[in-house]
């Protein structure tokens, strides 16, 4: 009886000693262009608050998935009063250039800039042109800490026009389609690893017939305007190490669409799931695998929400376009490192894709119909 009051004794000293020890002080080191006010909006604690090493430790995969820094860890001196966070930045402002051959081979091109970090505190702002047989444009503002470290809010507007080519039975018809959109989301993170949004958008489309066969059902022109409303969740289990990832995610997407339709139906709806996995191969590699899966309202009608390698030449599921109204994509990638400086990291790529599309009509039995490209080293 003795011995077990005088381990309860002990047990409420230590705790009573844990709870002396608080933070008195939070410093960053390293910092470039991050604003430190910036980053302490993403730690859970403050100045007095106690040394808890669990909530640190998620901080810090907090603080690296942020596109500003590339890795951080933490010290503690002064008996655990004074906290240091070191961090390594990335270089967060990135232009794009991506090259590729389009329908009746001719060139496309996207150029692009991007900052996400922009004026040191977190904010994505990025822009556009691309053509693809026809010219587009976009802008992009992002802020993954608005109000506070758990909330999000995002906004794109853009044009984007291209030649699609759609199949009915074993006709192909080539229209030029045009869509012009402004979205919105807001995100709201319950846990470090689970996040809930939802989002609103509108769009105008166009189709206009180009060349190529009569396809039943489908008029030479079609305009029309939508609203659009989106809920997801994302669960991210993944942690991060410099450009490695071990762990998982997936990603729910329901969207409901309100306006006309070619086949004069007003309300449509999807649900998109994405599930990633990676795993660490020793130091150096990375093996990656993803399932998506997609279900929509199944309207007879040439042009379904869903689609597989709209550009025939990219990478996808196969080298020819198929538009559906159900998807399953499996994805299979294999990075190996095979150079690293500290600003410079070149990958051998290997992967293999395979998937199956339901044509807008049909029974999901169709779906077991695949597409499956030679594995191929980038």
């Amino acid at each position: 009886m003795h011995n077990a009051l005088l381990l309860l004794f002990l047990l409420f000293c230590a705790s009573i000693k844990a709870q002396d020890r608080l933070i008195e002080s939070i410093t960053f080191e390293g910092l470039k262009k991050s604003k430190e006010q910036y980053l302490k909006k993403l730690l859970s604690f403050d100045n007095n608050s106690p040394i808890d090493s669990l909530i640190l430790a998620e901080d810090m995969i907090r603080l690296i998935r942020e596109p500003a820094i590339s890795h951080a860890y933490y010290s503690l001196e002064e008996n655990g009063k004074r906290l240091i966070i070191h961090v390594e930045e990335n270089k967060t402002l990135i232009p794009a250039v991506d090259l590729w051959q389009t329908l009746e081979n001719q060139l496309g091109y996207h150029l692009g800039v991007t900052d996400h970090n922009f004026i040191g505190k977190g904010y994505t702002v990025g822009a556009f042109y691309r053509r693809n047989n026809f010219a587009g444009f976009g802008l992009i503002l992002e802020n993954n800490n608005f109000i506070s470290a758990k909330h999000e809010l995002k906004f794109i507007a853009q044009q984007s026009e291209t030649l699609e080519p759609i199949q009915q039975d074993q006709l192909e018809a080539n229209y030029r389609y045009r869509i012009q959109s402004i979205e919105t989301s807001f995100g709201k993170e319950l846990n470090l690893k689970s996040k809930l949004y939802v989002g609103i958008g509108w769009f105008g489309e166009r189709y206009a017939f180009s060349h190529g066969e009569r396809l039943m059902g489908a008029p030479e022109k079609f305009n029309t305007t939508k609203l659009i409303g989106k809920v997801g969740y994302d669960y991210d289990a993944l942690v991060p190490y410099y450009y490695f990832n071990s762990g998982w995610k997936n990603q729910l997407i329901f969207a409901h669409v309100w306006g006309k339709t070619i086949t004069n139906n007003n309300t449509f709806y999807s649900i998109e799931n994405q599930t990633t996995y990676f795993k660490r191969i020793k130091s150096m590699g990375n093996l990656a695998l993803r399932v998506k899966l997609g279900y929509a309202k199944n309207i007879d009608t040439p042009f379904p929400p869903f689609a597989i390698d709209n550009n025939r030449n990219v990478r996808g599921s196969g080298n020819l376009v198929q538009r559906g109204s159900a998807l399953w994509v499996i994805n299979s990638e294999y990075r190996q490192s095979l150079f690293e400086r500290k600003w410079f990291a070149m990958q051998a790529n290997l992967f293999v894709d395979v998937a199956g599309i339901r044509p807008s009509g049909y029974a999901l039995k169709d779906l077991l119909k695949t597409r499956m490209p030679m594995p191929t080293v980038a």
